[in-house]
């Protein structure tokens, strides 16, 4: 693992006396809680019995488990106020340090610039899907009209229409062969990095220029049920394949968030566990927390010795 940074260290350093303290002042916490209703308990049992023997020593042991606990209480509030200004900190240089320390992780980090591409591409593809799709009504349209029915021949208008058609075709299969090559290229980048299971969805390759370039060799019947089902597809693919397609991008864009949160948490736990077991100093644990307290509260106000 490589060296952090003196300014990561200090930050690390720091966020390792906030939780020791935070984990001593949890257990003060339960202790005083568990003195104050065994005093209670004992109170009310003995003034059951013997209203005035030992009253004025139970109720000042009880005031007194009670301050303690209400310190404590107050301490862990600080506490907690203080730790999210050093976690924030941390995070900045966390990122930072992975990046240098993992070139994998920083990789697949690069990877996000796919997703933010992407749903410009699915825009491109719903234009040039729409732009079929009424190249396609008009095509059969002109298809029943000036139908040479003695040589079962399209007239001149219907394959003209037919021609504009093949033209958006072949620009929209070009968007789907677009789209995927950009999926396949992203997870090529992402291969074995940490975001390695945010993959971009891949289209269906349906082929509308053959299928359409094919129309020209059936008869006339059998030419308005083809556009029919090209007509079909088209719309099934607007319905459901793009409206899936951008649901499924901002499902990636969250698997490779939290993936790469989830593996910068790994790395920051490798190195609290580093501190915790060979820098931590429970003498210096107090003086610590009062420079944190007069740096980022602007006062100090923390009432124990925890060394």
């Amino acid at each position: 693992m490589a060296e952090p940074s003196a300014k990561l260290d200090e930050l690390l350093l720091d966020d390792c006396h906030v939780r020791y303290a935070l984990g001593l002042l949890k257990e003060l916490h339960g202790d005083f809680e568990l003195r104050v209703k065994a005093i209670q308990q004992s109170f009310s049992s003995r003034t059951r019995f013997l209203p005035t023997i030992g009253r004025s020593d139970e109720l000042a042991a009880h005031e007194a488990a009670r301050a303690e606990l209400a310190r404590v209480v107050s301490a862990q509030e600080t506490m907690e106020r203080l730790h999210p200004l050093i976690a924030e900190g941390l995070a900045g240089e966390l990122d930072n340090y992975v990046r240098l320390a993992s070139p994998a992780y920083l990789r697949g980090l690069a990877a996000i610039d796919n997703l933010t591409a992407w749903p410009a591409l699915l825009e491109r593809l719903h234009a040039k899907l729409d732009e079929l799709l009424r190249a396609l009504v008009e095509a059969r349209n002109m298809a029943a009209s000036g139908y040479d029915w003695q040589r079962g021949r399209l007239s001149p208008a219907a394959n003209e229409a037919i021609d504009r058609a093949l033209l958006v075709a072949h620009q929209l299969d070009e968007e789907v062969n677009l789209v995927n090559s950009r999926a396949d290229r992203h997870q090529m980048e992402i291969l074995d990095t940490p975001q390695a299971a945010a993959l971009l969805p891949r289209m269906p390759v349906v082929g509308f220029q053959v299928r359409i370039e094919r129309v020209r060799t059936l008869i006339i019947a059998e030419v308005q049920a083809e556009f029919n089902r090209i007509t079909e597809m088209l719309a099934l693919l607007e319905e459901t394949g793009i409206a899936g397609l951008r649901e499924a991008t901002d499902r990636v864009a969250v698997v490779h968030r939290e993936s790469s949160q989830a593996y910068l948490q790994t790395y920051l736990g490798q190195l609290r566990a580093h501190m915790d077991e060979h820098r931590l100093v429970p003498t210096e644990t107090t003086a610590r927390i009062h420079r944190l307290q007069a740096k980022y509260l602007g006062g100090v106000n923390f009432p124990f010795d925890l060394g």
